[in-house]
């Protein structure tokens, strides 16, 4: 196959198995497929993923109520615990973009 119709067949495939119902084991059986090669395709195909920023942010003294809570789409939960770093949030939400 060529490289390019294998990317497909492959893409074909991995869509094939999500909307199966089966786990990628039985899946693989029932298609005679290589379990090995359905995650070396499913990695190879995937989204680049973009690698998280890291921020510093500066330690407050004492234990409070969280002032302001703050849940992303993407599960994160940011809580500020103390007036001063409500000013981090804009640094904090673009490194979480």
């Amino acid at each position: 196959m060529r490289n390019e119709s294998t990317r497909q067949a492959w893409i074909i495939r991995l869509q094939e198995q999500a909307i199966s119902g089966l786990g990628i084991r039985p899946w693989c059986v029932r298609e005679g497929l290589s379990e090995p090669s359905f995650h070396y395709w499913r990695k190879r195909l995937a989204p680049p993923s973009t690698a998280a920023r890291l921020i510093a942010l500066p330690m407050v003294a004492g234990h409070q109520e969280p002032v302001l809570e703050l849940r992303t789409p993407h599960g994160y939960v940011i809580r500020l615990s103390h007036h001063e770093q409500v000013r981090w949030l804009g640094g904090v939400l673009e490194a979480l973009r």
